[in-house]
């Protein structure tokens, strides 16, 4: 094992507690993301991408307290229909606050 590897495997996806959402439906507020995932365990942060008018981008970032939370989630919410629109759930590491998304 090499040192990619070594790299590799600490960044392994089942180990994040942040998950990647992306195809939002337009009308899906950020509150309406909290209530819907908080039942899969803690949540850290949220966010939401909007544009300048202040409209969903269709895409946001949550981050849970457990990995294990962030796990359940995606094999839960990964392929809904949420609104008009079928949900898209990835695990992510966490994206500092800040970051230009």
């Amino acid at each position: 094992m090499n040192n990619n590897d070594i790299h590799r495997s600490s960044l392994c996806p089942s180990q994040f507690a942040s998950l990647y959402l992306a195809n939002i439906d337009p009308q899906v507020s950020e509150e309406t993301l909290i209530q819907m995932f908080s039942g899969f365990g803690k949540i850290i942060s949220s966010f939401l991408a909007k544009d300048f008018r202040g409209e969903s981008r269709g895409f946001a970032f949550i981050e849970f307290e457990s990995a294990d939370s962030a796990g359940q989630a995606v094999e839960h919410m990964n392929g809904m229909l949420i609104g008009q629109k079928i949900l898209y759930v990835e695990r992510t590491p966490k994206v500092d606050d800040g970051q230009n998304i």
